[in-house]
């Protein structure tokens, strides 16, 4: 990962715990009995998770974005996308010229997903 989005995604982390923080001192203002003693451990244990689970996903992301026959499979997908997106503007384009061009019945251009 680039230097710069490592640091976004640590701000990022940091304003979740600062929410945390906050949502933990209106918690404890709520109540102190047993019950939120342990549903509070409990709602801990659930953001530890969660940030652990989210360092996984960015370090797995980090490591596929570092494989080269990855990044060449992204680059390709992103290069079918821009194409697809072309083909598109170009099939609404042709069918308003022709639509726009003569008084005969308009065929919709076939669609990609119905074949």
């Amino acid at each position: 990962m680039a230097y710069r989005s490592k640091d976004a995604w640590n701000q990022v982390g940091e304003r979740f715990a600062s929410f945390g923080r906050h949502l933990t001192d209106r918690y404890r203002q709520a109540g102190s009995d047993e019950n939120a003693k342990e549903a509070q451990h409990k709602l801990e244990e659930a953001a530890r998770q969660i940030g652990n689970q989210l360092d996984r996903a960015f370090s797995a992301i980090d490591e596929t974005l570092r494989d080269a026959e990855a990044k060449k499979d992204l680059k390709d997908a992103v290069g079918a996308i821009g194409a697809a997106v072309g083909a598109t503007i170009d099939d609404a384009g042709t069918a308003i010229r022709r639509r726009t061009s003569s008084d005969d019945e308009w065929t919709p251009p076939d669609r990609p997903d119905e074949g």
